[in-house]
């Protein structure tokens, strides 16, 4: 077995092959095709004509059927101050001449 795999290593395409025919259909969730949808066409009207909400990241790039995004009062406000708490957050203080 170990001279096969010195000889087979090095073959990309025939590792390829091995994982697409015997490896991943066995033992993953493999599908032909895949379908894949942004978010502008699951909301709009591309697919459905009548949606009764859309769950996401407030912000404006929503569908434009949809309108503009109507941000709730305050949330901008606890954004900050979550992302501001010493709860959540913390620091260190470098040296001037630190690098990565």
């Amino acid at each position: 077995m170990a001279k096969l795999f010195q000889l087979l290593r090095s073959l990309p395409d025939l590792i390829h092959w091995y994982l697409t025919e015997f490896i991943f259909p066995a033992y993953m969730r493999h599908q032909q095709i895949k379908l894949s949808a942004s978010g502008q066409e699951v909301g709009g009207d591309m697919l459905f004509q009548r949606r009764i909400g859309f769950s996401g990241t407030p912000s404006d790039l929503l569908p434009v059927e949809l309108g503009s995004c109507e941000y709730e009062r305050g949330s901008d406000g606890k954004i900050v101050h979550t992302l501001t708490s010493p709860n959540v957050v913390s620091y260190t203080v470098l040296e001037r001449a630190w690098t990565i």
